[in-house]
Formats: C-alpha cells, sequence, structure tokens
C-alpha cells in the first residue's frame, strides 16, 4: 500500500511487463481464482467499462481512519486493496501475486483460495486501520487518521507468511542477493522495502504479515475452515478397494495426479518421501523390464543361471 496521491505514470510499461509475465508463465498455467484476480486490479488500473464509477480516483477508493470510521465508508475496505497508483506498482504487486497464488491455490483448491483472498483483503485493511490508530494515541498524532493507501501488497503480504510457512526451510535472497532464512522472509523484506521506498505503508505491509500469522500460528484457520473447508490438495481414489485416498500437496506446492491405478498403491500409509522412493524404484525396474523385453539377444548371464538351476 503506496501513499495516497494522485495515479502517476504512464499505463504502458508496467502493463506490457505484466503481460509478458503472464505470457512466460503461460495462461494455461495460472489456476483460475489467481488468473481472475490479476485481471481484474489489471482492468481497474486501466479504466474498463463501467469500472470507473467504482473506482473513479485514488482519492475516492484510498483506505484511512478518517474516511472509513468517521464518515462510515465501508466499501474502502475492499476498494483500496484493488487499486494501483501506477502501472509499476501494480506490475510488482500482480508480478508477486502470481507466484503465490499459484502456489497457494493449488494447495488450498479455488473455492478455498478465493475465501481465503476475501477473509484477507477485509482483515488486513481492519488491521491497518487499528495500526494508525494505534500510532495516533502514542505519538498524539492526529495526521495518522488521515493517511490513505491503496494497494494489494498488504494482502501480498499475508500470503507471503503462507508460503513461507507450508513451503520447506531454506535461504532466500532478497533483492538477489541478501541471503536470509526463508521463514523469516517477509519481515527482512518489510524492513528492506522500507529502507528502499520509504513512502510505501509501513503499517499496511505490517498489518499484511500480523495477518498471515494469526492465520499460521493463531486461530484464524480453524474459524475460517469451519466455515469452509479446505479440499485436499491431491485425491486419487482407488477403485477396487472402494475408497478414496487424500495426499497432501508437496511443499513446494505443485500438483499432480495420479494417472493410472498403479501409482495409487504408493500413497497408504506413506510418507512423502517414501512415495517418492517407491516410485523411483519402481520406475529403474520398469526401465529394466523394458531393457529386457527388447533385447535382441538373451541375456548370456541369465542363460547360465537357468542352466544352472535345471540341473540342480
Amino acid at each position: 500500500m503506496p501513499y495516497l496521491g494522485g495515479r502517476s505514470g504512464g499505463r504502458g510499461l508496467g502493463v506490457f511487463l505484466l503481460a509478458a509475465q503472464m505470457m512466460n508463465i503461460g495462461v494455461d498455467n495460472i489456476p483460475p481464482v489467481t488468473l481472475a484476480a490479476v485481471i481484474l486490479q489489471s482492468a481497474i488500473f486501466l479504466q474498463f467499462g463501467d469500472l470507473m464509477k467504482w473506482f473513479p480516483n485514488a482519492g475516492k477508493v484510498c483506505l484511512s481512519v478518517y474516511h472509513v470510521l468517521y464518515r462510515k465508508e465501508w466499501r474502502r475496505l475492499i476498494l483500496a486493496a484493488l487499486y494501483h497508483s501506477n502501472d509499476i506498482h501494480l506490475y510488482y504487486n500482480m508480478a508477486s501475486f502470481l507466484y503465490k497464488g499459484r502456489v497457494l491455490e493449488r494447495k488450498f483448491r479455488s473455492v478455498y483460495f478465493l475465501y481465503l483472498l476475501a477473509v484477507f483483503t477485509v482483515l488486513t485493511s481492519v488491521t491497518y486501520l487499528g495500526l494508525n490508530m494505534a500510532l495516533e494515541r502514542v505519538f498524539d498524532d492526529s495526521s495518522y487518521e488521515l493517511v490513505c493507501a491503496v494497494g494489494f501488497s498488504g494482502v501480498i503480504f499475508a500470503l507471503k507468511v503462507l508460503v513461507s510457512h507450508y513451503t520447506p526451510a531454506g535461504t532466500q535472497y532478497i533483492l538477489g542477493f541478501i541471503p536470509v532464512p526463508s521463514k523469516i522472509a517477509f519481515w527482512a523484506e518489510l524492513v528492506i522495502i522500507q529502507l528502499i521506498t520509504p513512502h510505501v505503508s509501513f503499517t499496511g505491509h505490517l498489518a499484511g504479515i500480523l495477518v498471515g500469522i494469526l492465520y499460521t500460528k493463531g486461530p484464524l484457520k480453524p474459524l475460517m475452515d469451519s466455515v469452509i473447508a479446505p479440499a485436499p490438495s491431491y485425491t486419487y481414489q482407488r477403485q477396487s478397494a472402494g475408497y478414496r485416498t487424500g495426499y497432501a500437496e508437496s511443499n513446494r506446492g505443485y500438483n499432480t495426479r495420479s494417472t493410472s491405478q498403479q501409482e495409487t498403491r504408493y500413497t497408504a500409509g506413506l510418507s512423502e518421501e517414501e512415495q517418492v522412493q517407491r516410485a523411483r524404484e519402481e520406475s529403474l525396474r520398469d526401465e529394466e523390464n523394458r531393457r529386457n523385453t527388447n533385447r535382441l539377444y538373451p541375456d548370456l548371464d541369465d542363460l547360465r543361471q537357468r542352466r544352472q538351476n535345471r540341473f540342480q
């Protein structure tokens, strides 16, 4: 969420870079809710059709304590997150969201991911207002009530927390060269982004992190799951046994499906690592069998063994 200002810059470079990014990924490889969210926010920025009625300018949609609590303009809790101040702002947010959306939508499936985005959008906005109200009281500075922000980056920071939580621990390089443990990378990004671009909303990004932690470490996930439970990432069917075996998505967030009944025997009672090892061993055996089947001449060692067995 950047500072409030008029829409600056042109509409060319950032939109072009975003389109190139999507073509590079492949539209078919972008899950539907993630794709729809990117298209919607791009259309809002380009002011397609009747969207201008809802998003005329930043001043009409930006999020602040004054507008929401004093003027009761509740729609800003959602509209502010979907509006971007310029094309580069749109590009950076959507490029980041494309990665996180692909990982998390494949994990949670589309219905739950849409539900997650809706809840995170509102909660991030509410938390942002709460942080600004706290700062206003701590520093006795009423200007915090007037700080007005737009952009999807608060929600993106919440998604960063989830991606870090659901992926294996490792090292992540901020800005391509600053090594940071992946589990705390979002805290490092919060600080580094603020140092590089001090005009962005620190409380907007912090609000997203707090919402993400509330989901991964606090009561938010159980509460949300009690309303809509996430579907299993994978479901293999075993017709002969007459039951389904659920299998959680891999830590890397890739989505693969069983293409034959032979694969189902790896899922029951085995961890992911054991399933991968069993699949690798089976693949090696199949490859060896194919080589033996297609052999032009008989294997000499096999002939000797058969001859010994015959005379024993």
